[in-house]
């Protein structure tokens, strides 16, 4: 590992980690509230579905632990990426004294958590992209890497953009378990 990569990892964990302290706390509060206001589907969808995705941002981050040396784009990058995980998952729960109910608070926000997440994930895609086309990589590398992307980002567009709640936690349960099933199988 050298010592770019944990100067870079140790600014990436901290930003990723203020998002996963923020989902906890949601759901705590929410778990907190329940007597008051309905958990409902949506919300904890949205929130199990960050917390993937932000453990396996962690995870894929490894792959850069013999990087030599870290630009400032690469750092621009990196907050940006762990920027937009934060500011979507501030918008998942309602803060504290909001009266909106989750499933309400969520379809007002939706589309800005799903297309925050979205644009997340087609940033740290550059790398790999590029590296797709240095190193030719084999077509059926190529066409896994596509497809897995290419659903994952219409499951997210279908969640932002579904009006129907039982389309939207469909959309958002095969996200959850696409990204979880990826990582478990290309980590």
């Amino acid at each position: 590992m050298s010592d770019a990569f944990a100067f870079m990892f140790a600014f990436y964990g901290l930003l990723l980690g203020l998002a996963v302290a923020e989902i906890a706390s949601g759901f705590s509060r929410a778990y907190a509230n329940r007597h008051i206001r309905r958990l409902g589907v949506i919300a904890p969808l949205f929130g199990v579905l960050l917390l993937v995705d932000l453990i396996t941002f962690w995870m894929n981050a490894w792959a850069y632990r013999d990087l030599e040396k870290i630009s400032y784009v690469v750092a621009f990058a990196v907050a940006v990426v762990a920027l937009l995980y934060y500011f979507a998952a501030t918008q998942v729960f309602p803060s504290a004294g909001d009266t909106d109910t989750l499933d309400d608070h969520i379809m007002i926000h939706r589309r800005e958590v799903a297309f925050c997440v979205l644009l997340s994930n087609l940033l740290t895609q550059i790398p790999p992209a590029v590296l797709m086309f240095k190193e030719s990589w084999p077509l059926s590398n190529i066409a896994i890497w596509s497809g897995l992307n290419l659903t994952y980002y219409a499951l997210l567009s279908t969640a932002a953009l579904a009006k129907s709640k039982k389309i939207i936690a469909t959309a958002l349960g095969a996200a959850i378990l696409l990204v979880t099933g990826a990582t478990a199988i290309f980590a």
